[in-house]
C-alpha cells in the first residue's frame, strides 16, 4: 500500500472501508463455498445470495459495523481481538482511528495463516 494510502487509512472508520457496496462487491469475488458458508449463518429462510446481500444493506447491519468501529476506537476491542485468535498490536488500546487499521491488518494476518493450514 501506499504511504498516502497508509496515512489516509490512519484516521478511517470501519464503515469507511467496510461499506455495503465494497462489501456486496468482495462477496461477489469469493469462491461459490465460501459464499454458501456464509449463508448458512443467515435465518433459514434466507440463505440466498440475495437474502445475504440484504442484510448487508440493511441498517442494522450497518449499525452493528458502527458499534465495533466505536469498540475498536475507544480502546475496548483487545478481548475481542483475543477471541478471534488475533493478537493485539502493543499500545491498541490507545491507539483511536489507528485501532481500526490494526483490526484489519490483524485479521488480514490470520485469514492468510489460516490459508496456510489448509
Amino acid at each position: 500500500m501506499a504511504a498516502a494510502q497508509q496515512e489516509a487509512m490512519k484516521g478511517a472508520g470501519l464503515l469507511d472501508v467496510a461499506d455495503a457496496k465494497g462489501i456486496i462487491e468482495g462477496l461477489d469475488s469469493l469462491p461459490e463455498s465460501t459464499r454458501q458458508a456464509l449463508m448458512t449463518e443467515l435465518p433459514e429462510g434466507d440463505r440466498t445470495e440475495g437474502g445475504l446481500k440484504e442484510v448487508i444493506r440493511s441498517p442494522q447491519f450497518q449499525q452493528a459495523v458502527g458499534q465495533l468501529d466505536h469498540v475498536l476506537q475507544s480502546g475496548q476491542g483487545r478481548e475481542l481481538l483475543m477471541s478471534m485468535g488475533i493478537t493485539p498490536p502493543q499500545g491498541f488500546d490507545n491507539m483511536g482511528p489507528a485501532a481500526v487499521r490494526a483490526f484489519l491488518q490483524g485479521l488480514q494476518k490470520k485469514a492468510d495463516e489460516d490459508s496456510m493450514k489448509d
